[in-house]
């Protein structure tokens, strides 16, 4: 599942996907930048009476993805095990084998397109890579570094902790309410987001695409509704869509403000650049590239 943890206001302290290896033991994966963070999170509210352990395992394991159109044809030429959608559903693991490098394989997605996150052992790291580039270049696949990843997954609208999401920012107001069940039990920052539920949200993350795809922002930017000087909010993140053809920025809006349409100004280095509300996601609106 994806899911966040939450401090007592509400707000996302940890944005990651848990997998269930078995009834008691589970893997939890965040963003390279926050082990450390999660993992304190974690120690400081575990419970005390060694009914909880919680191991950092990052070092040994490599991690490589897999992603695009090709990524079940490049995958199923060097495995045996079922890669179908029927036998491998979207948001499920399998420990599958890779040429002979034994995988635990998740049918994640940071980019917003079919493919799979692999883990193996640290020392097959490159028996790992060896094994996919030779079964994946008759395909045309080409290894990506960050920046590609950033700009895939602003177009799909997948949030990134610390700057779209952060302690002060609630599921609510992130797009995040489908990751949260408030008739599950207790947790921390339930209360608050029973009683933000209640009250309504005040503001709300939203994508805006520039008028000129040739100015693009960094983050820290001030919005302003389209004519006035008033600011509004400030830009999160953002960068140019090179699938969708368009500069985009994610900003936090008061509600008023958020309505697909509405006209706005970004400033960029002192230059006020037109933009708009966008509908999100921009690419692959109903999930279907991911799900295939």
């Amino acid at each position: 599942v994806y899911t966040q943890m939450l401090n007592r206001r509400g707000g996302i302290e940890c944005d990651l996907t848990v997998t269930r290896l078995a009834d008691d033991r589970f893997l939890l994966i965040t963003g390279t930048a926050f082990g450390q963070h999660d993992l304190s999170w974690l120690r400081l509210h575990m419970p005390e009476d060694g009914s909880v352990l919680v191991e950092d395992v990052t070092s040994a394991h490599a991690c490589l993805g897999l992603w695009g159109p090709r990524a079940r044809v490049i995958l199923q030429r060097v495995s045996r095990d079922d890669l179908s959608n029927e036998g491998f559903p979207y948001m499920t693991a399998r420990r599958i084998t890779v040429g002979y490098v034994p995988v635990l394989a998740l049918r994640v997605t940071y980019v917003g397109e079919l493919g799979w996150e692999l883990y193996c052992p640290m020392e097959y790291g490159q028996g790992l890579w060896d094994t996919l580039w030779e079964a994946g270049e008759p395909e045309g696949m080409v290894p990506a570094g960050y920046r590609a990843l950033d700009s895939l997954r602003l177009e799909k609208g997948y949030r990134y902790w610390s700057a779209d999401v952060t302690p002060d920012d609630t599921p609510f107001e992130a797009g995040l309410g489908f990751a949260v069940r408030l008739d599950k039990g207790e947790f921390i920052g339930r209360e608050a987001l029973v009683r933000q539920k209640a009250e309504g949200i005040r503001r709300k993350l939203c994508c805006l695409t520039l008028a000129d795809p040739t100015a693009v922002v960094i983050g820290k930017e001030p919005i302003r509704l389209r004519g006035s000087d008033q600011v509004i909010g400030w830009v999160t993140s953002g960068g140019y869509g090179y699938t969708v053809s368009q500069s985009i920025a994610y900003g936090y809006l008061p509600v008023e403000h958020a309505a697909v349409g509405t006209p706005l100004e970004v400033e960029i280095l002192g230059e006020r650049i037109e933009a708009v509300v966008a509908r999100e996601p921009l690419w692959d609106p109903q999930g279907e590239r991911i799900r295939a």
